[in-house]
């Protein structure tokens, strides 16, 4: 798997005039931030187009579903997942020069930004084994799904006290303000994002467990052995 953490910002326009709430030393007041969350799940696609060694040189998830001792994969599902924030600020020029910011809006999406399922070339599509690995596959596709769906409740809550905690800053430029409002909300998603990738980790790692292995190389007569790559012969 790959991990995506963009952040997107845009500055917002200068305050002419004090609202409510919220409050600095020296900043006078600004509203209070909106907050919008909302999750991304991409469509699944399909490919079968990559050799098992080719799968194998992959990076992504460890080998399966062939067992840990040939290494050799059959199936791979990669997903990128990340999360994609736009901040939006207003800005009120002081008399001294410097500048008084506050976060108006914050508007995150999280979630998968793509996935891809394959399965290898060598096993034939009408087969028993490509049936088997492809539902191997799309057990790690559902536990994502999942994943996302548990997750969300717990990223809304803590997205959403981060906002409320922010308040007005006050710099010598609008760059500056803006690193400054947006450090907190960095500092939290950095900590979603860990939280999010151990907790896939721990739950695919049940999927790919030794008794599945075991299970995807008996079955169908012990079919998965007729593509795997053969050892070298010995020279006597």
């Amino acid at each position: 798997m790959t991990v995506r953490l963009l952040f997107l910002f845009f500055c917002g326009v200068l305050l002419s005039a004090q609202a409510a709430v919220a409050q600095d030393r020296g900043c006078g007041q600004f509203p209070a931030p909106q907050l919008t969350i909302d999750s991304t799940l991409a469509p699944v696609q399909r490919d079968d187009g990559l050799t098992i060694a080719q799968l194998t040189r992959l990076p992504g998830r460890g080998p399966g579903p062939v067992g840990t001792s040939t290494g050799h994969v059959l199936g791979l599902t990669l997903a990128r997942y990340g999360e994609q924030s736009q901040v939006s600020a207003l800005f009120k020029a002081l008399g001294d020069g410097t500048y008084c910011a506050a976060p108006s809006a914050v508007a995150v999406t999280f979630g998968f930004q793509q996935r891809i399922v394959h399965v290898a070339r060598e096993i034939p599509g009408a087969s028993c084994l490509h049936g088997e690995v492809l539902a191997h596959e799309m057990r790690h596709v559902a536990v994502d799904e999942t994943l996302l769906r548990d997750m969300l409740p717990q990223i809304r809550s803590r997205l959403t006290d981060v906002v409320g905690r922010m308040q007005p800053v006050r710099s010598r430029s609008q760059n500056q303000a803006m690193a400054a409002i947006r450090r907190p909300l960095e500092t939290e998603m950095r900590r979603i994002m860990r939280d999010f990738g151990q907790e896939r980790d721990r739950r695919q790692a049940q999927v790919d467990s030794v008794e599945e292995y075991e299970r995807v190389s008996r079955v169908c007569n012990g079919e998965a052995r007729n593509y795997l790559p053969k050892p070298a012969s010995r020279r006597g």
